[in-house]
């Protein structure tokens, strides 16, 4: 095991077994289904989050899993500009998008897989222009110091 999965288990170790096992089914699926350049993991107050992307900027990540104590949402950083046909994306604000997600076939759906790979390519056009695309996938540790005010 290489240090940053490490560090990610350790990140885990205050979510339940049921989230801990569905955080680590959506990474495994998104790595292979998507193939990111990027795995951006940031250990925040409230959850954890691993995003992926061409660069290693944070905002320019087509898609992100958001761990919470009971549910995990997957967030889309720029899914106000995807054409959300089935209406199955949350949130209002002028730039985020995010579907909660209970159980791991609900992301293999092919309403989901369809903003997935819409996402996914619109972050790819914007960085192939620039030359940014990386192979193999890279995963960064993000730390953010402070309390967690999560408890398993």
């Amino acid at each position: 095991m290489d240090n940053s999965e490490k560090k990610i288990g350790e990140y885990l170790v205050p979510f339940s077994d049921k989230i801990i096992l569905l955080t680590n089914q959506l990474r495994t699926y998104l790595r292979e289904e998507t193939k990111p350049a990027f795995e951006i993991v940031g250990d925040s107050h409230q959850s954890l989050n691993i995003g992926y992307g061409f660069t290693e900027k944070v905002w320019d990540c087509y898609c992100a899993i958001i761990v919470y104590r009971n549910h995990i949402n997957l967030s889309f950083p720029s899914g106000s500009s995807l054409s959300d046909s089935d209406g199955i994306l949350i949130g209002s604000g002028s730039k985020i998008r995010h579907i909660r997600i209970y159980e791991f076939d609900e992301i293999k759906e092919p309403k989901v897989m369809k903003l997935l790979n819409e996402a996914r390519n619109k972050a790819f056009k914007l960085v192939e222009k620039h030359k940014e695309y990386y192979e193999p996938i890279y995963t960064i540790i993000k730390e953010i110091s402070g309390r967690k005010v999560r408890e398993r």
